[in-house]
C-alpha cells in the first residue's frame, strides 16, 4: 500500500503573518518503481488527493524544468524531461534526482484584498544527494529544511496521509522535524518558504518569491 505523507511548511521572512501558506497549493514531485530511479516521474498537482494535472491542461503551467541525476560516486548530469499525458519523464541513472521549475509565470493577485504579486520557484527531490535553494534532507526519521544553506526554525509542518490523516508540527530551532512511518510506501514531504524580494520576469514586477520544495521518500 502506498502511503502518501505531505508537509507543507509556512516559512515566511519579514512578511510575519500577512502572507499565509495555502496547504492546498499544488507542488511538483516525484515518484519511481519500488524507489529506485532507473526511470522517475515528474507530476504537478496534490499528492495528498491523488490529483495529478494533464496535458493539455494545468501541466502546462510547468515551464521548462531543469533536471539533475547523480549517481552513487556522486557525478552529476543534465538530463531531459520529456512532457507526457500527466507527467513528466525523467532518464534515471542516479541515485539522487534534482529538479528546478525556474520559469513560471507571474500570476496577478486574486479578489477584493489580493496579496502581494509573488514569484514562483518550484523544486522536487528523490534522494539525499546534491543541493537545491529551497531543500529538504532526511536522516533515519529526522527532516531538515533549508533554504540557501540555513535552517528554517519554526515552520508548521502538516503531515497528510492518503486515508486523510494528518498531524500538524513544527519544526525546531535547527529547522528539523521528526518524519513518522507508519508502513512501507511513498512519502512526500513539502515545504514552503516566502520573503519579499522586489524583481521583474517576463516585463512583470513581483513583490514576494515564493520558494516550493518537495522530497519523496521511499521506507
Amino acid at each position: 500500500m502506498k502511503i502518501a505523507v505531505i508537509i507543507p511548511v509556512a516559512a515566511v521572512t519579514i512578511l510575519g503573518g500577512l502572507l499565509s501558506f495555502n496547504v492546498a497549493a499544488h507542488a511538483l514531485w516525484l515518484e519511481s518503481d519500488k524507489g529506485e530511479t532507473a526511470a522517475s516521474k515528474l507530476y504537478f498537482g496534490e499528492y495528498a488527493e491523488d490529483r495529478r494535472e494533464a496535458s493539455p491542461g494545468k501541466l502546462d503551467n510547468i515551464v521548462q524544468p531543469t533536471v539533475a541525476v547523480i549517481d552513487a560516486n556522486g557525478t552529476e548530469k543534465s538530463v531531459e524531461a520529456s512532457r507526457q499525458n500527466n507527467y513528466f519523464a525523467i532518464p534515471g541513472g542516479g541515485a539522487t534526482v534534482l529538479v528546478q521549475a525556474l520559469k513560471q509565470p507571474i500570476r496577478e493577485p486574486q479578489g477584493e484584498n489580493p496579496a502581494p504579486v509573488q514569484r514562483r520557484f518550484l523544486y522536487a527531490r528523490l534522494g539525499n544527494g546534491g543541493s537545491l535553494p529551497l531543500d529538504i534532507h532526511s536522516s533515519d526519521n529526522l527532516l531538515r529544511l533549508s533554504f540557501q544553506g540555513k535552517p528554517v526554525p519554526k515552520a508548521e509542518v502538516i503531515i497528510i496521509a492518503p486515508n486523510g490523516w494528518e498531524k500538524h508540527l513544527h519544526t525546531n530551532e535547527k529547522g528539523e522535524v521528526p518524519l513518522t512511518v507508519l508502513e512501507p510506501g511513498l512519502y512526500v514531504v513539502e515545504a514552503k518558504h516566502e520573503l519579499i524580494n522586489p524583481g521583474n520576469f517576463e516585463g512583470k514586477a513581483y513583490a514576494v518569491e515564493s520558494h516550493k520544495v518537495t522530497f519523496s521518500i521511499y521506507r
